[in-house]
């Protein structure tokens, strides 16, 4: 009968839809309790992170200090490197200048070394001439000549007029040496 098909349709109907409702209802649940896990899994990233960005924060302010730190001190350093740089100039400049200076007295007393071996043999010439013999040279009482060829060499080898006195007192001061030692009477050679 049409009504019993109509019954049995809506009874297959009411069936259907209860299982339907049923699934949808579990996949409800399903959906339900993936969405707590999620928001549980949510909850504690969001926790990690902030524990995270906090943790960040503070290695951030701490670089930061470093970064400053190390850049007053590359400051500093750059300020002694200049001040070094500084000094070393100078010294050089000092180094330099005195190198000029040791140069200028070397050439100097290489002069007056030179006039005086001139000297010297011309006084050994001169002693020959007056008495036969270089070594006499030593044995001389009256020695202005000897003083005067000193004067002439001095001036001959342009040397500066305190070094020629110099050189004169001494000259004079050896001959007096030797005239108190002849006084005295010289020891004999041995």
């Amino acid at each position: 009968s049409p009504v019993q098909k109509v019954v049995s349709l809506l009874s297959d109907l009411q069936a259907k839809i209860t299982k339907e409702g049923e699934e949808a209802k579990a996949t409800y649940e399903k959906f339900t309790e993936w969405c707590e896990d999620r928001s549980k899994n949510t909850k504690y990233e969001i926790t990690t992170a902030k524990s995270e960005i906090a943790t960040l924060k503070a290695s951030i302010d701490k670089s930061s200090s470093l970064v400053t730190e190390l850049t007053s001190k590359v400051e500093e350093l750059a300020g002694s490197i200049s001040g070094l740089d500084a000094d070393i100039k100078a010294a050089v400049k000092i180094r330099e200048d005195e190198s000029a200076d040791f140069a200028a007295a070397e050439k100097e007393l290489v002069e007056i070394v030179d006039a005086l071996q001139r000297a010297i043999g011309v006084l050994q010439r001169e002693a020959k001439k007056k008495y036969g013999s270089a070594s006499a040279l030593l044995q001389l009482r009256g020695a202005d000549g000897v003083v005067q060829a000193v004067k002439t060499m001095v001036e001959a080898a342009m040397i500066g007029s305190p070094d020629a006195r110099t050189l004169t007192a001494f000259v004079q001061n050896a001959q007096a040496d030797s005239n108190d030692d002849s006084e005295l009477g010289a020891p004999a050679a041995a």
